[in-house]
């Protein structure tokens, strides 16, 4: 059974995205969001593989309980769970993922590499990493409502796994002990084969599926998501989003025509004027419409939109787009053309 799916990381893939197609952002900055949306893609790949091959047994067995992308704050320690299956012999399974696209070598220390650009690379323990999420979990179920039997509190026990990529190359060292560190394919493998080879004890705690469904969402009603704060970590500032152009020289504008047609941007009469919605008055000579500040920047007239919305000038709401008070502000001004219909028009040196 599947409790909990993994959160969606559409909206930090987004966000990065619109932070690397910021006009301003220096080339390290840029460098060091496209290395962050890269590991990102490349963790939410891994997960979704491991995913799959955990749900498809796991997930259809009646006597197990599956657990994506849990995250656990208790005392000041954080446990950030890839994936956790627990099973009716109150066995907790924590499973690390990790994609590692080029491959993993372990030395004898128990010392982790991957593989970048054809070089080593070190990276931390993900089995520390693991036995750390573990410690919190042992007393995270030291808080929740257990079974009992002939009154003594049940207790879990824990197997820590790291899975990887079924097309990875794992480099084992010959003494150092690499048995958790299995492929995602082979999980289903180990998990029978750990059963098997447990104490017939173990069939003394074997509780039902109600009960282990309860502890589950015990667990899962725990989960806090973290959402990351990328403007604070890259040190992106708002001159990033919206750098101050050099200004441009006043331009007279000719009256608009059917190749210089206003955007199809609308705003509602209630916030127009009577002049604005019975009029069609020529642009001041000093300001352009949406189409031709986007032509005197050299952009798009779609990405001058987007830069607009950025820096607070326009809003969208109900997919239409309206001037706010900052645009206003700024001088931008809300027409309406009997003849084209609603536009905008900005001052010719305006800064986005």
């Amino acid at each position: 059974m599947i409790l909990k799916e993994a959160d969606t990381k559409a909206p930090q893939l987004a966000e990065l995205e619109s932070y690397l197609a910021a006009p301003g952002l220096p080339a390290a900055t840029k460098q060091h969001l496209e290395r962050e949306l890269k590991i990102l893609r490349a963790g939410i790949k891994g997960e979704r593989e491991s995913a799959y091959d955990i749900d498809f047994y796991s997930g259809a067995s009646k006597n197990r309980i599956v657990i994506h992308d849990l995250r656990i704050e208790h005392n000041g320690r954080v446990a950030q769970i890839d994936h956790l299956i627990l099973n009716r012999l109150l066995e907790v399974y924590v499973l690390e993922t990790k994609h590692f696209s080029e491959g993993v070598s372990i030395n004898e220390q128990g010392e982790f590499s991957i593989w970048f650009a054809g070089k080593p690379r070190g990276i931390p323990s993900p089995l520390e990493q693991n036995d750390r999420h573990i410690a919190v979990l042992q007393d995270v179920f030291k808080t929740l409502d257990m079974p009992t039997r002939l009154g003594i509190r049940l207790q879990p026990s824990f197997e820590s796994l790291v899975l990887v990529s079924k097309n990875a190359r794992i480099g084992r060292p010959e003494k150092f002990d690499t048995n958790r560190v299995v492929k995602s394919d082979h999980l289903e493998r180990w998990i029978n084969k750990n059963i098997d080879s447990g104490s017939p004890l173990l069939m003394a705690k074997v509780v039902g599926v109600d009960t282990l469904t309860a502890i589950a969402r015990q667990l899962a009603a725990l989960h806090r998501p973290l959402v990351p704060n990328y403007r604070a970590r890259f040190g992106i500032t708002e001159q990033m989003l919206c750098p101050t152009p050099t200004p441009l020289p006043p331009a007279s504008t000719p009256p608009l025509d059917t190749a210089e047609s206003p955007l199809p941007l609308a705003a509602p009469e209630a916030e127009t004027s009577a002049t604005e919605t019975t009029a069609d008055p020529s642009p001041s000579p000093s300001k352009l419409t949406t189409s031709k500040l986007a032509k005197a920047l050299g952009v798009k007239t779609a990405e001058l939109n987007e830069r607009l919305i950025a820096c607070g000038l326009l809003e969208l709401r109900d997919e239409k787009t309206y001037i706010t008070a900052a645009g206003k502000a700024a001088g931008g001004e809300f027409r309406m053309s009997p003849k084209f219909g609603p536009y905008f028009l900005w001052p010719a040196d305006l800064a986005v």
